[in-house]
């Protein structure tokens, strides 16, 4: 960059994949789509995730990298995982903050969530985070930047300092050259950056805008300069936000386009490369600006795209509000289930589901779990009521798997991405037939058979039944409950 020079760029890159895994057996099914490679997180990675680490694009952008993908990647491919996480690392070296976000566990939208699930989601996203980068994350990624004030008063709650939103979630105008404080119901307050719309509109969706680097530099940047601040001199910030799959998997050699535009573009026209984190710390707010929420940044209508459906999607949306009330149901009969059976094992259920992701990822021992979040001074009385409250833990886990948001996204029921989140609901209910006995499969059927498909004319309960099948004792079975485990 020139000297004297006050032009910054931040090329932001969301990289995630929901969970492909079936929950039952923990592998990923043959997905024929991804021909020649046997799942789409195996195609993805060789077309973006791979190519992207190995030509150092994550040294420079700010990122978040989805907890779902990230233990995926670090149990097949540790070595782009690797480089992943090196990436912030070198930016800590040399800038002292580092680059990377986390990201909200499960990609729930949390406006559409209850407190204690925002809570947990923001928890373990955080704990995440910091096993995997060795850090405290000082932002967040929400995912499809859904907000409202609740979500961030949590996040700042866990020392979060700032989020990327769309611009059109401000409530008024504002400039997104700069970040901006949002004061909270609390008292607290947190930074957020707003993305330039028609920039990362062009390069997510526009193939003329990406061809050429140099281009992009020298004529799309400079467009986007606040006149007033270029005149007076003053520090400003374009900040591109996209999906992180655009480069080389959506949009094939785009990975080149982002390493040429951040090693030698933008700095050959005066542009420098830098971190969400580290233009904060060099320029924290100014002023404040309140938000459109709950809001998100790929619906005009609120968050209506992941519950009452709206014309974001095209085609018959009704199956969405009754798939997320079937969900939402099954939700309050599993936290009854949870709050009751584990009544003399557990001090506090909540705090005991916050803390149970380090236990099922090994960061915890099990003692040591006990001995936080156990009764009677430890492990419960017996090995039977140990793996009962074991068991309903992991429930709740699937619990929070079964909102996904890609469940919501798209136009129709009769798609891979709703019948994985049911899938997980499935598993949920299996987790506390096996430990309790107690039925909520033939009530939840009930309520996902409101659920229709506008093609095809399947309901929700027929996609749980063509799930693929499981041991019949993993099931509810005509009222029959499972053998208890020996005590």
């Amino acid at each position: 960059m020139s000297r004297g020079t006050h032009r910054f760029v931040c090329l932001y890159g969301h990289f995630y994949q929901p969970p492909r895994e079936d929950p039952f057996t923990g592998h990923i099914p043959h997905e024929p789509g991804a021909t020649p490679y046997d799942n789409f997180n195996e195609k993805i990675t060789a077309e973006c995730y791979r190519p992207n680490a190995e030509v150092g694009n994550f040294d420079s952008i700010s990122f978040d990298l989805g907890p779902t993908l990230a233990a995926w990647l670090e149990q097949e491919h540790p070595d782009v995982h690797g480089l992943i996480v090196e990436a912030d690392r070198h930016s800590v070296e040399r800038h002292g903050v580092g680059n990377a976000l986390a990201q909200v566990y499960n990609h729930t939208i949390l406006p559409l969530a209850s407190r204690r699930d925002k809570a947990t989601q923001i928890r373990w996203g955080l704990e995440d985070f910091a096993h995997r980068f060795g850090r405290r994350a000082e932002g967040m990624w929400l995912a499809e930047t859904a907000v409202d004030l609740e979500t961030l008063d949590l996040m700042a709650e866990q020392g979060v300092e700032y989020t990327v939103l769309a611009p059109w979630q401000a409530a008024a105008g504002m400039d997104p050259t700069e970040p901006y404080r949002v004061r909270l119901p609390s008292g607290r307050t947190i930074a957020v950056f707003f993305y330039n719309g028609p920039l990362s509109g062009g390069v997510s969706f526009d193939w003329d805008t990406t061809n050429n680097a140099d281009t992009f530099a020298a004529s799309y940047l400079p467009h986007h300069l606040n006149p007033q601040k270029v005149a007076r001199g003053e520090d400003e910030l374009i900040v591109i936000a996209t999906d992180g799959e655009l480069y080389g998997h959506h949009k094939p050699w785009r990975d080149q386009f982002l390493r040429h535009l951040v090693r030698e573009g933008a700095h050959a026209y005066d542009f420098e490369v830098v971190s969400l984190g580290r233009y904060l710390r060099d320029h924290p707010p100014t002023r404040e600006i309140t938000l459109r929420a709950p809001s998100a940044w790929s619906c005009s209508h609120g968050v209506a795209r992941w519950s009452a459906g709206c014309e974001c999607t095209w085609g018959d949306s009704s199956w969405k509000p009754a798939l997320r009330h079937a969900f939402d149901h099954l939700a309050l009969r599993l936290n009854e289930v949870f709050t009751r059976e584990t009544a003399e094992t557990l001090h506090d259920p909540w705090a005991a589901r916050d803390g149970y992701l380090a236990l099922r990822n090994g960061w915890m021992t099990e003692e040591d779990y006990w001995d936080r979040f156990g009764k009677n001074e430890g492990r419960p009385l017996s090995q039977r009521m140990r793996q009962r409250t074991l068991r309903l833990l992991e429930a709740q886990y699937y619990g929070q798997w079964m909102y996904t948001s890609c469940g919501f996204f798209f136009e129709d029921l009769d798609r891979i991405e709703p019948r994985n989140d049911i899938a997980f609901a499935r598993r949920a209910i299996s987790l506390v037939w096996q430990a309790t006995g107690a039925d909520l499969e033939t009530e939840f059927l009930r309520e996902l058979a409101a659920a229709r498909s506008g093609r095809t004319g399947i309901t929700g309960a027929d996609a749980y039944r063509q799930l693929p099948p499981v041991a019949p004792e993993l099931l509810p079975d005509g009222g029959q409950s499972p053998a208890e485990p020996a005590a």
